[in-house]
């Protein structure tokens, strides 16, 4: 189904309900393999991620967006442009099982070589995915992406518990992430085929290099924003330690991928069009931003009054040590999903440039908060300094985006304080009731939700939010 002609709305209604549906799935499989497969082994995966993640940032080099933002794109460019990931996906495979033995000395864990050998598959697929992905979006076929993301996730989670009950343990993880990847490649080469496939490449890659080149410059200072915490967590406490840590922050990214990151998704499609319009573009940003601070300030209320409940509920008794990491961590979730659009909004602008800066300031922001916590000796204190950077991490893009980018002034983030006050007040009342909550993690949960819901729309109503909530739900 071809989604273009929905425009932004249908788009982005398609777009949540395949995430919605996608999460309900990957909840019931990562609550049968949190109770399949040890700490341990998550701890392991965690590492082996890291390092593919890393690789995986040269699998796309900014050339999916650009494929989005630039028009005059013919079908022999795109023919280049897939040759180049051929190769890529071939040496980037090479190179990372030669630094897996390197990896496991570092770790002084044997286990880590195989492992990141198991996973290479996964980086083939994903680089060969850079040129289907950005025409799939390009495209605008929203309706296929859809149903692809619930497919994969899907397919790749039965087959890992099926291993997991086999007792393949972190090589069913493993599994789950290399047949996500192929059967996300195959599904979009199927949609959008790629015809003329040359290694031609030097021409195509030359007229998009000035904006895929500051896109790949912010994803490599991103990865180690978002995974030096993993790398020093895992070489300084362990790989148990690490389980915890990973899964508590698995949690808060929830709301990211489920709902700021499927706005954000459908925007460059939509709005590269308006790339020299910033009123337009500030327009856009002031919506989305509206109904992310909304609702984004009640999920981070629940997150942070009912952490316990919530980490027993979806991973078991066993993962009680996550609770306070998870509670840490959640203080930052609503600064996340209020941030994680502005990427779209940069690459709209064609701005990657002022991008990349704001990743250079923030991932500033994040090393100062994680070398603030190793120095605090705990690993909640880690936790809680990379939350609070987290939450700073707001400044720098305000200031690249609104200012630079759009002009505008940054005080138009005070329309945001209503309800982020009300959070605060709903967090409050949880913790006061909480002597009174019933027992057993489930009953409690209910109840600390209850009482932030209630919270929250008698403090958007008093404050006119729920109006506004209304509105910006219906656009």
């Amino acid at each position: 189904m071809r989604s273009g002609s929905l425009g932004m709305r249908g788009a982005a209604a398609l777009q949540f309900a395949s995430k919605y549906a996608n999460v309900a799935v990957q909840l019931v499989v990562t609550a049968v393999l949190a109770r399949l497969i040890s700490p341990q082994d998550f701890g392991l995966l965690s590492i082996v991620t890291v390092f593919t993640s890393f690789f995986q940032l040269f699998s796309d080099m900014g050339v999916s967006v650009a494929i989005v933002q630039y028009r005059d794109l013919t079908e022999r460019d795109y023919g280049g442009l897939f040759g180049f990931s051929a190769v890529l996906a071939a040496a980037l495979a090479a190179l990372f099982c030669a630094a897996s033995v390197p990896v496991s000395w570092f770790y002084g864990d044997a286990r880590l070589a195989p492992l990141c050998c198991a996973a290479a598959p996964a980086l083939v697929f994903s680089t060969l995915n850079m040129v289907p992905n950005g025409l799939m979006l390009k495209g605008r076929r929203f309706g296929a992406i859809a149903v692809r993301l619930v497919a994969s996730t899907v397919l790749a989670g039965v087959v890992a518990v099926l291993l997991a009950l086999a007792g393949a343990g972190c090589y069913a993880l493993v599994a789950q992430t290399v047949l996500s990847s192929a059967v996300v490649l195959f599904w979009n080469l199927a949609s959008r085929p790629i015809r003329g496939v040359s290694l031609r490449f030097m021409g195509p890659l030359h007229r998009v290099f000035s904006y895929s080149a500051y896109q790949f410059g912010f994803s490599f200072i991103n990865y180690f924003s978002r995974n030096l915490d993993n790398l020093v967590i895992g070489r300084v406490l362990g790989t148990e330690p690490l389980g915890y840590y990973d899964k508590a922050y698995k949690l808060t990214t929830y709301p990211m991928s489920n709902v700021s990151s499927v706005v954000a998704s459908v925007i460059q499609p939509y709005m590269a069009e308006a790339q020299d319009d910033p009123e337009r573009m500030l327009a856009c940003w002031l919506k989305v931003e509206k109904l992310l601070s909304l609702v984004g300030a009640a999920v981070a209320a629940v997150f942070v009054a009912a952490a316990p409940e919530i980490v027993e509920v979806f991973y078991g008794a066993q993962w009680a040590p996550a609770a306070p990491l998870f509670q840490a961590l959640s203080a930052s979730v609503y600064f996340q999903m209020l941030g994680n659009p502005s990427g779209a909004f940069f690459q709209s602008l064609g701005r990657t440039d002022l991008m990349f800066r704001q990743g250079l300031a923030s991932t500033a922001l994040t090393v100062s908060g994680l070398a603030l916590g190793c120095a605090l000796g705990s690993l909640r204190a880690v936790a809680a300094c990379v939350s609070a950077a987290f939450c700073v991490q707001m400044a720098p893009i305000a200031y690249y985006l609104l200012v630079r980018g759009m002009g505008a002034s940054p005080r138009v983030l005070l329309r945001f304080l209503p309800e982020l006050l009300t959070a605060c007040a709903a967090v409050a009342a949880c913790l006061a009731l909480s002597p009174l909550m019933p027992a057993g993690a489930l009953p409690s949960l209910a109840c600390k939700a209850a009482v932030a819901g209630a919270v929250i729309l008698a403090g958007y109503g008093l404050t006119g939010q729920l109006g506004t909530l209304a509105r910006a739900l219906g656009r």
